[in-house]
């Protein structure tokens, strides 16, 4: 606490982001090295929360530990505070999601968290937006463009792209699918994710990320002697 600044408001950044379902803030961590600033951090776990608060430099004013369901219902309040935001990002859980399941997504009660962070994109309108879920969603990817349509209208250009983690310098062969949206007209969806697989680089192995630690050793203090 006492090593990092908390009375920064980042009122001088160029991008602002909006992170929903922040967890730890890995996400975040991401989005703030390639040149975006969190103006608004949502996470109902208050542990998971209290670990992003001690790893980045954010005034507390800018935590809402909370249900999302609980700011979306602040319609005005949001609106007026974030009209200009550049970006929303988020990874809503989406536990009724089913390839077997033929009722819609948005409809079914448990996916009531996407439909939530739908409706956040609607309230604020952000210039781009970024939602991250499970591989087996992309199953389901006419029926999650169609719900982004309903809610958001024309306004936005989207695009669903599939990236694996091992292909961008991770060494995790981590599998996840994006949901890309702009309401730029100069700047697709499409065009955003061409972009994004011409990043791709060689891989890293779990060798190279452990390389330089100490190597572990059994303990050699006797327990019964203690």
């Amino acid at each position: 606490n006492k090593f990092i600044n908390k009375t920064n408001t980042n009122e001088f950044s160029s991008f602002k982001f909006i992170d929903a379902f922040a967890g730890c803030g890995g996400l975040s961590q991401g989005l703030k090295e390639s040149g975006f600033h969190p103006v608004l951090v949502n996470e109902i776990e208050a542990k998971f929360l209290e670990t992003y608060y001690f790893n980045h430099d954010l005034h507390l004013d800018c935590y809402e530990c909370c249900d999302i369901k609980d700011l979306v219902v602040k319609k005005q309040s949001l609106r007026k505070k974030y009209d200009n935001i550049d970006l929303v990002v988020g990874g809503p859980p989406c536990q009724g999601f089913s390839m077997a399941n033929r009722q819609r997504i948005i409809d079914d009660p448990r996916n009531r968290l996407y439909k939530d962070f739908l409706e956040l994109l609607n309230i604020v309108k952000p210039k781009f937006f970024i939602m991250e879920n499970v591989k087996g969603m992309i199953n389901k990817s006419q029926e999650i463009l169609e719900d982004f349509q309903d809610i958001l209208g024309f306004d936005y250009s989207i695009d669903m792209v599939l990236l694996n983690a091992k292909d961008f310098g991770v060494p995790q062969n981590r599998e996840r699918v994006f949901v890309i949206g702009s309401s730029e007209q100069k700047v697709s969806a499409i065009s955003i994710t061409n972009n994004i697989k011409d990043y791709k680089s060689s891989a890293t192995l779990l060798k190279d990320a452990l390389f330089g630690l100490p190597e572990l050793k059994p303990k050699t203090i006797d327990q019964k002697s203690t």
